[in-house]
């Protein structure tokens, strides 16, 4: 790949519009802008009632099944990143309630974003 000057400082880079330090400086200052539109994790809903569920969840999980993810369009497999994912979104009217939650590796929760689960639908 041919070099090209950084936007900020003109130094010759392999990268495709800013220099290492620079593209860092520029992602994080994204990463803020994201952060600030998305809001606080208590402001989406993600309280000290949400916290506690998960842990209660998280704890049960562990207990019954060890560090293992069910998968969510792959195989079960292990895992020792788990997290819990709402079955129905916040954001699409769903709630902190055990019954709308479920384990999952973070690579599944992340693979199944808002995605509804096969033959379900979300309209409330």
């Amino acid at each position: 790949m041919p070099k090209r000057p950084c936007l900020k400082c003109g130094r010759l880079t392999t990268n495709p519009s800013r220099c290492t330090v620079h593209q860092k400086e520029w992602e994080a200052q994204r990463q803020k802008l994201r952060d600030a539109e998305r809001g606080s994790a208590s402001q989406r809903g993600y309280d000290v009632t949400y916290r506690r569920v998960r842990s209660q969840v998280l704890k049960g999980w562990r207990r019954q099944h060890g560090e293992w993810c069910p998968g969510w369009g792959v195989p079960a497999h292990g895992a020792t990143d788990l997290t819990v994912d709402h079955i129905i979104p916040l954001a699409k009217g769903g709630t902190h309630h055990r019954e709308n939650l479920r384990v999952l590796c973070r690579s599944c929760n992340s693979r199944r974003g808002s995605k509804p689960d096969q033959g379900e639908s979300y309209a409330l």
